[in-house]
């Protein structure tokens, strides 16, 4: 059994950043051929998430998470209401996500795609990665 760890960085913009080709290659360089890797980003505003790469869809996410949390007045509002609205977010989303890699390959469906979500605004973020396999 083989494990592999990295960190990525990447400068955030507020909503959907696709990061898939990022985990691609963090997948390429480890060698592991079959296995597992582990995506946890290492924030409390943002989140991972799995999903189809559609402006439309994504445009509709975010409605329906403002809908859900929306910018009111918070007790946590030393950044601001809308941090606050951003650290809700998170718990609801997400912070991690964990996927088979199969023959070399993230095994993602058809039309899936791995995103960092920025939730509160445009930064320097940092994922972890670690990679478990053969």
């Amino acid at each position: 059994m083989k494990i592999f760890t990295d960190f990525i960085e990447i400068r955030s913009k507020k909503g959907y950043n696709d990061i898939t080709h990022e985990i691609e290659r963090e997948v390429a360089k480890s060698g592991i051929k079959n296995g597992i890797i582990a995506i946890h980003e290492m924030h409390t505003t943002a989140a991972i998430i799995i999903n189809e790469n559609d402006a439309d869809l994504h445009e509709d996410a975010k409605d329906t998470l403002n809908e859900i949390v929306p910018i009111k007045e918070y007790r946590h509002n030393y950044e601001g209401n809308e941090n606050a609205a951003a650290h809700i977010k998170s718990q609801l989303l997400g912070c991690n996500t964990a996927i088979p890699i199969i023959n070399g390959k993230i095994a993602l469906g058809t039309w899936q795609s791995i995103f960092f979500m920025e939730l509160f605004e445009e930064r320097k973020r940092r994922i972890a990665i670690a990679i478990i396999g053969e």
